[in-house]
């Protein structure tokens, strides 16, 4: 396995391979590599890419693009998704390829799973080193938090990076996405805690992280004096009804997998502090009450969006139902 920094400095030094096998489902990692690559192989302004998915084209026709030269014997580079989800002789042509490509053709491979071991990965990596685009851990976390300042031509306080990692260290891109936002808001050179701490939308998260965690932890006091903190200064309820089911669904899910947190199934983010407790939160619950929760903020949906809810009760009565 390839860390994705030495791969990136390879393509720096030109010295670019054909063929690139990237494993996880970090989507920020996938578009810096790729822009990279192409800040490489290309000249300016004459990138000629093409995106291959199985779920539009069928084998043949993937194939097909990724064999076809021109008189010209054009740089091309192709990026395949899932390449896994081939089917047939497209799976033995593609992996034929992978041992000999064209000249000036490059392929990039992108499987989100990381932890994929099918037959045809198995088989690729026998010629192709795969590269890790996981999100990296929070050690990482840190270090690319201060790369993205840095291309803001800024610096920022160790604490605002810190929390910057707590609060939105589920993808790069959310962190880039967050430190862009308070870059553009700042004119200062160097970022400070008491720049941020007035930003509403990094009191909302903060806010909603302890809440979880108190409701989490099946804590009633705490819990009701932070949801009357958060309704109407930061948040509505049908703001909430989405982490929370996020919430929920992870906690079923260990129960499920017998106290085992694995990667988490919903698309919504948590924080880093409550995917580290979600076993433990998974404790304070059995299957019954998880699932009782996740079918009222259900209930709580339907009926804010179809009749006048009252935000503060929804969510007061909602947690005095689950932690009981």
């Amino acid at each position: 396995m390839i860390e994705i920094k030495n791969a990136i400095r390879m393509i720096q030094n030109n010295d670019a391979l054909p063929v690139y096998y990237l494993k996880g489902n970090d989507q920020f990692l996938h578009n810096f590599f790729i822009e990279r690559l192409c800040d490489s192989i290309f000249a300016e302004n004459n990138i000629v890419k093409s995106l291959l998915t199985p779920n539009e084209m069928s084998g043949k026709e993937i194939i097909e693009q990724i064999l076809f030269s021109d008189l010209f014997n054009t740089q091309k580079l192709f990026i395949l998704r899932d390449p896994q989800q081939l089917k047939g002789k497209a799976v033995k042509d593609l992996l034929e390829y992978c041992s000999n490509p064209i000249p000036n053709h490059f392929l990039v491979l992108i499987n989100d799973n990381f932890m994929d071991n099918s037959s045809f990965s198995k088989s690729l990596v026998k010629n192709v080193d795969p590269i890790n685009v996981s999100t990296p851990f929070a050690r990482d976390l840190y270090k690319w938090a201060r790369f993205f300042f840095k291309e803001n031509n800024k610096k920022a306080e160790p604490s605002i990076i810190e929390e910057l990692v707590e609060n939105y260290g589920d993808s790069l891109y959310n962190i880039k996405n967050e430190i862009d936002k308070l870059c553009l808001m700042n004119n200062n050179a160097i970022i400070k805690a008491s720049d941020i701490n007035s930003a509403s939308s990094w009191v909302r998260s903060r806010q909603r992280w302890e809440l979880m965690s108190s409701i989490g932890n099946r804590d009633l006091e705490r819990s009701i004096s932070l949801s009357k903190e958060i309704i109407g200064d930061f948040d509505t309820m049908i703001s909430l009804v989405y982490p929370l089911t996020a919430f929920f669904q992870e906690i079923l899910y260990v129960k499920m997998n017998n106290g085992t947190f694995v990667n988490p199934k919903s698309y919504i983010p948590l924080s880093k502090s409550i995917k580290n407790n979600i076993s433990t939160f998974a404790e304070r619950y059995n299957k019954q009450e998880i699932e009782k929760s996740i079918r009222e903020l259900k209930d709580i949906e339907t009926r804010q969006k179809t009749s006048n809810s009252d935000d503060e009760s929804d969510l007061i009565n909602f947690i005095y139902n689950t932690i009981g």
